[in-house]
């Protein structure tokens, strides 16, 4: 019930959303974080957590195996899928629409691209954002690869935890930007209250703590690093504290 009001503009008082939140939160805690969604909420839900400071949970909904869940559909003692269910107790139900090659669920797919990937567009401008997880410097993703092919061209992301790096708390990005089109690649903190202190692209600094580019936007209240760049091929590494 939640979920909807939240996604629905206009729905749920400015004042209200908050207190509106932490129930789903609730919920979803009581049932061993897990959801009791449908087709409609499931596609809701996702975008809702991580773009509320949740990013975390919906990671952990993601990644579950155990029932109501998209990886019980694959993991399971009765029938391990191959496809998306209709249902997401398939085996236990009769023959009547219980589809085991259905659409309706793989709206997280969506997901994938805009949340964890990153790719989004906005007035003419690809953006490129992934969601980090974050809560108590912990993460369930070490890497992420994503090719999508846009009307721009194909848009290339990928993403790994550097365990190498002398820096325990940094991220290696490779991007890559199709001709002719322009993009705003944005850094997320990599945990709560972190502050970016090295901005490195193709091993070269292009921002520090004590020397700024001018091509990088650096928000002070949100910590979210933007860096405004043209079509190529980019690696760049940022470290956090």
């Amino acid at each position: 019930a939640q979920i909807l009001a939240l996604a629905l503009p206009n729905v749920v008082p400015a004042n209200a959303r908050d207190s509106v939140f932490q129930h789903l939160l609730q919920d979803i805690n009581a049932k061993g974080n897990h959801t009791s969604t449908g087709i409609v909420s499931t596609a809701q839900l996702f975008p809702l957590l991580s773009d509320n400071g949740q990013h975390n949970l919906a990671v952990q909904l993601v990644s579950s195996t155990t029932y109501p869940s998209y990886g019980y559909m694959f993991n399971n003692p009765y029938e391990n899928a191959t496809t998306m269910w209709e249902l997401w107790d398939a085996p236990m139900e009769g023959p009547g629409m219980n589809s085991r090659n259905h659409h309706m669920f793989a709206s997280i797919g969506a997901w994938f691209y805009s949340h964890l990937a990153g790719i989004d567009f906005q007035s003419g401008l690809i953006v490129i954002h992934p969601r980090m997880v974050s809560e108590d410097k912990k993460h369930l993703l070490s890497k992420v690869d994503c090719q999508l092919n846009t009307l721009y061209g194909l848009v290339h992301v990928s993403y790994t935890r550097d365990e190498r790096s002398t820096f325990a708390n940094s991220i290696l990005l490779r991007v890559s930007i199709p001709t002719n089109a322009k993009a705003h690649v944005v850094f997320e903190p990599l945990f709560p209250n972190a502050k970016c202190v090295l901005l490195t692209e193709s091993n070269k600094v292009m921002w520090s703590i004590t020397d700024k580019d001018n091509t990088v936007s650096h928000d002070a209240q949100t910590g979210l690093m933007t860096v405004q760049i043209g079509s190529g091929e980019y690696e760049y590494q940022a470290f956090w504290e």
